[in-house]
């Protein structure tokens, strides 16, 4: 059995998942390798801001200053940005 954060963490990355553009391959989604350019992250975050406020009832911003000041970006891979959208979800 899994405990409530597995859960939600799987959740949330098959929402990033099914977020990112039709045709995109691995798990890179910016940076070296990655599958988007920064006019494709802007249009996947606001996408992805929108799916979060649907399915969680709750609005979250995550091209914010917390984001990019961090040593690790929370956008390179799917794993990255999910855990740091559970973050969010979990304040």
């Amino acid at each position: 059995m899994h405990d409530g954060a597995e859960i939600i963490y799987e959740n949330v990355r098959q929402l990033v998942v099914g977020t990112l553009p039709p045709g995109f391959n691995g798990d890179v989604i910016f940076g070296a390798g990655g599958g988007l350019d920064s006019l494709g992250l802007v249009n996947f975050l606001a996408d992805l801001e929108y799916r979060i406020a649907e399915v969680y009832g709750r609005d979250v911003v995550l091209a914010s200053e917390r984001a990019m000041s961090r040593n690790h970006s929370p956008f390179r891979d799917v794993a990255a940005l999910s855990g740091y959208i559970v973050e969010l979800l979990s304040e």
